[in-house]
């Protein structure tokens, strides 16, 4: 519960529905994502795009994220509006996915594709940076707002499942385009949270890049990197070798519902557990855990071996993902939160993720299982360097 002090706040709202609206927030943006992800190639195919030319424009797609998170959230931090920087990239993003309902011509689709990407990718760290400032001042754990991402993008993926067989493949632009639509809503809908003192005294750019880029910081964007993209195997190509071993689809799909369930249990249990481990710690878990699972993957365990390993996805990706929150909470300038959450995002879901899962098609067309053993060799990197942040930090 919330103290009475801050539910009568008249600048902040009723703290338990400001972290409802958060809490809408992350579900309506994963039910996007949830859906995009297994809609836009279907749509880009109905399209006339062959296998080929759908991988460009999804690289592109790629590119353009790690382009627009670190740029559109300097925005947020140097101008301190961040929920209007919100509004204005859901909106954009929304408009794209319009205009690529009311077009046909190759290039405008590409042009239209790559714009979504770019305006919608910036508000998830955005959102985490919300998440964290209103957490703290609405006396809600943090991941209690972001489990309902994890639930959603589950939901958004089944959704999709379901309206692949209801709709013509052209027309689920259309759905994509409301689903937008409804995180539009979500965001403008979302708790407005007041700049940070630090804004009122703002710094050049080139300053800002100054405070933000040192040895540690460097170093926690690789450790951060090598976790989240260890999971490439996973992610690319996981279902494709569980089918090939026999599994089901049914299990599959409860394969991945229990790894997905496990993160959202240690994220109901966020607080505690970050407050007793830490930041690099977290981090240390998780590269650990990773080795393990990894590892683990590449032996083909039965099936009550590999509902294990799942649980795993718990440290794997969700300690890693608290690990990563917390340290730009606790080791970047307020300033400059949102810039820095945006670089983590951009650097272990978008370069290191890109590499990664460019590398595992390669690894799996040669060896099958064992090319797990590359991501755990990852995760055992990831590890070391973990271990020596939290020797900098300590000599800090």
């Amino acid at each position: 519960m919330v103290s009475k002090g801050l539910r009568d706040d008249p600048e902040h709202g009723a703290a338990e529905g400001g972290a409802r609206r958060i809490a809408m927030l992350y579900g309506a943006q994963f039910l996007a994502i949830g859906m995009m992800l297994p809609l836009l190639p279907v749509w880009l195919a109905a399209r006339g795009m062959d296998a080929a030319a759908i991988g460009r424009v999804l690289a592109v797609q790629s590119l353009a994220r790690v382009v627009a998170q670190p740029l559109l959230a300097q925005v947020a931090d140097r101008t301190g509006r961040m929920k209007m920087v919100m509004v204005a990239c859901a909106g954009m993003a929304m408009l794209a996915l319009v205009g690529l309902g009311l077009t046909e011509r190759p290039v405008a689709i590409f042009i239209g594709v790559v714009a979504a990407a770019f305006f919608f990718s910036p508000l998830v760290p955005l959102a985490e940076v919300l998440a964290v400032r209103a957490g703290g001042r609405l006396g809600v754990a943090y991941g209690r707002m972001r489990l309902w991402g994890s639930l959603t993008f589950i939901v958004g993926a089944m959704l999709a499942g379901v309206l692949m067989d209801m709709l013509e493949p052209v027309a689920l632009v259309w759905a994509l385009a409301a689903v937008h639509g409804l995180a539009l809503l979500a965001v403008a809908a979302a708790p407005e949270m007041p700049a940070v003192e630090e804004n009122a005294e703002r710094q050049d750019g080139a300053a800002d890049w100054r405070a933000l880029l040192n040895g540690p910081f460097v170093l926690f964007l690789l450790v951060a990197g090598l976790i989240q993209a260890s999971h490439a195997m996973l992610y690319g190509f996981a279902a494709l070798h569980w089918k090939h071993l026999g599994h089901s689809g049914t299990v599959i799909g409860l394969l991945v519902a229990v790894g997905v369930l496990a993160e959202v249990v240690l994220f109901w249990f966020s607080a505690a557990v970050t407050a007793r481990l830490g930041a690099v710690r977290l981090l240390m878990l998780a590269a650990l855990a990773a080795v393990v699972r990894w590892a683990g993957m590449a032996m083909n365990p039965p099936l009550v071996g590999l509902f294990t390993l799942q649980l795993l996805h718990a440290l794997t990706f969700g300690a890693a993902h608290l690990g990563a929150i917390s340290y730009v909470q606790t080791r970047v300038p307020a300033r400059l939160a949102a810039t820095g959450q945006a670089l983590y995002s951009a650097i272990s879901m978008g370069l290191f993720m890109t590499g990664a899962m460019w590398a595992s098609g390669r690894l799996y067309a040669a060896y099958s299982a064992r090319a797990w053993l590359a991501m755990a060799g990852m995760g055992m990197l990831a590890l070391g360097l973990a271990m020596v942040l939290r020797r900098m930090g300590k000599a800090a």
